[in-house]
């Protein structure tokens, strides 16, 4: 029942995470935090699994379709979110082991809720905003390198985070920050699971759960990145808005549920 469970959260948070460039991590980490009954190291590395899966298939079928990405921006935010990433596993294999699990539970959840507020709020103000334009490659760097950290730490793929900051310090435009998005979490969770490899804290995980969880991924990526590719900005916008909101408030029933 509970592998059952596991591929229908990870078949529609893929799907959304691609569709938005959420990445699905931000879906998985507090609905798994809701049903599952494994530690928060076990279920952030079920949530990097599924995001880093499908944050593949949705950037080999980005690219077959057409999208060009710019190299400068792709290469620094890149590198910084593989340097965030291995910063912000670091933060997070400390936690786990000077608290309690409970309590990182609730740190998460705290840290997601603040970023989805931030986000709702921006959304709202969005068109007061003053969008920049960086091309200052340690800038860019360090921005990736701030991405790739809380998408690790927090074990959500960093998605949210991501589009709104491509957003406002790029200039892009709702469909193109999904995709960049997508760019950062791929090289931040592959940091991460390489850190975890090393570590041997695979040996925690059930095997038949994660097998569940890369096949549903692959279809969830794949069927996702169709549906961004038909969808205006305006409804991907829509999309994004209204889970920011539904987001809030399991983030709210997890940290009353771990305290």
């Amino acid at each position: 029942m509970t592998n059952a469970l596991y591929g229908i959260i990870v078949l529609f948070a893929t799907i959304i995470g691609a569709i938005t460039g959420l990445g699905g991590g931000v879906i998985i980490k507090p609905l798994f935090d809701l049903v599952a009954r494994d530690s928060a190291t076990v279920i952030g590395l079920y949530s990097a699994m599924a995001v880093f899966t499908m944050s593949i298939v949705s950037i080999t079928k980005q690219k077959r379709n057409g999208f060009r990405f710019d190299k400068k921006t792709v290469g620094y935010v890149s590198l910084g979110s593989i340097f965030g990433g291995l910063v912000g596993e670091g933060i997070f294999d400390f936690c786990t082991k000077s608290l309690s699990n409970n309590y990182v539970k609730v740190i998460q959840n705290a840290l997601l809720l603040i970023t989805l507020v931030f986000i709702i709020v921006y959304g709202i103000n969005q068109k007061k905003v003053v969008s920049k334009e960086l091309r200052n490659p340690f800038v860019i760097f360090l921005v990736g390198l701030i991405l790739g950290l809380v998408s690790v730490f927090m074990g959500i793929g960093g998605g949210p985070l991501n589009v709104a900051m491509f957003m406002i310090l790029f200039s892009f435009f709702m469909k193109e920050s999904t995709v960049y998005s997508i760019v950062t979490i791929f090289f931040a969770q592959l940091s991460k699971l390489m850190l975890n490899f090393i570590s041997g804290t695979y040996s925690l995980i059930d095997w038949r759960s994660t097998i569940v969880i890369v096949i549903v991924a692959i279809v969830g990526g794949y069927i996702g990145t169709l549906i961004n590719q038909r969808l205006s900005n305006k409804i991907v916008n829509n999309i994004y808005n209204v889970l920011m909101i539904a987001l809030s408030f399991v983030a709210v029933l997890n940290i009353y549920q771990a305290l």
